[in-house]
């Protein structure tokens, strides 16, 4: 189906992070795990339901309909961020809308022919295997494509001309010289947003408990100015 919102979400310095330790694994593991709490406790029937594919560091979690009101697309990459935060790691994310099919007709068949017969991704090459991803679409292709072009930073961005379908009071900041406005998810404290984290059975940070380890992230790694910036102008986090 057309249109539908895409939100891609991954690990922030996830390639700088995985030499140094278990925090890059840690925070793909929290993610992975968050996503799954809230499409099995949260959105777990049509036509709320999501489905999310896995690509390396990050996922891309796709509604099953087109939604003119983008504010669950928005709630729920908040809780996400917030949620990873509070492990010391940081994500970005980036929403947009677009169609995402099955592909796998476009396939060889002498590849998909030697995939598991349990519809696994994975073909056979002897003893080896090969993974392949059987979607593809504008909704990955444009949500990628927004976090390309976003600036540096844990931000969750998205296109300027969504602010006017949403209904919430999300606080927005425009992006100078860019089609994108950046939305401040560590000041974001809403009922519906704090109703997901209960469901799904998460814990999230107070804003000054973000701030802070938005602060501590930016001394243990020695970020660069962009970097700070971007936390300053568009989630109002300032760093002495």
């Amino acid at each position: 189906m057309d249109n539908r919102w895409a939100i891609y979400i991954d690990i922030e310095g996830f390639s700088a992070l995985y030499p140094k330790g278990n925090y890059a694994l840690l925070g793909l593991n929290k993610l992975m795990l968050a996503i799954h709490r809230i499409g099995k406790n949260v959105y777990p029937e049509p036509p709320d339901r999501l489905f999310v594919h896995q690509l390396g560091d990050g996922f891309l979690i796709v509604s099953d309909f087109h939604e003119e009101c983008l504010d669950r697309a928005v709630l729920i990459a908040a809780v996400l961020m917030k949620f990873i935060a509070s492990f010391g790691v940081f994500s970005r994310a980036a929403i947009a809308e677009g169609e995402l099919s099955d592909i796998k007709g476009c396939y060889s068949s002498e590849v998909v022919g030697g995939c598991h017969k349990d519809n696994s991704p994975t073909s056979r090459m002897g003893a080896g295997l090969m993974t392949i991803l059987p979607v593809m679409g504008t909704a990955l292709i444009n949500a990628v494509g927004i976090d390309k072009r976003s600036s540096k930073g844990p931000l969750l961005t998205i296109p300027s001309e969504y602010k006017s379908r949403l209904s919430l009071p999300f606080i927005t900041n425009d992006i100078p010289n860019s089609p994108l406005s950046s939305i401040d998810w560590i000041h974001a404290e809403l009922d519906s947003l704090s109703e997901i984290t209960k469901k799904a059975f998460l814990k999230c940070p107070p804003p000054e408990n973000l701030e802070k380890l938005v602060r501590n992230y930016i001394n243990k790694y020695k970020l660069p100015s962009e970097w700070k910036e971007s936390c300053s102008l568009y989630m109002g986090v300032n760093y002495a």
